[in-house]
């Protein structure tokens, strides 16, 4: 569900207002958004780079806003990880 509403399959501007949570919460969005803005931004976007960047609505990217997501994706997951091995692994083998 998350790649649906990351912006790669359908905009932003196109995802029905019930649907935006998914483009906000899943972090494919920000990786997406930060990996089209490095490619196509700037003149080493090439001739049609920009146009690209406007069809899928990021022209205006802030890149340390998408890594401090991705950072905080990061940690949350690596914290969740450890605490469920801590309370779950007994030690012991089966």
């Amino acid at each position: 569900m998350f790649m649906l509403c990351e912006g790669y399959m359908v905009p932003k501007d196109d995802i029905p207002d019930g649907w935006l949570w998914g483009y906000h919460i899943a972090f494919h969005t920000y990786s997406f958004k930060w990996f089209l803005h490095n490619q196509f931004s700037g003149e080493d976007g090439g001739l049609v780079g920009g146009d690209i960047l406007k069809r899928f609505g990021i022209e205006d990217v802030d890149t340390t806003e998408c890594i401090i997501v991705l950072l905080v994706y990061t940690l949350v997951l690596e914290i969740g990880f450890f605490a469920v091995l801590k309370v779950f692994h007994t030690g012991k083998r089966s």
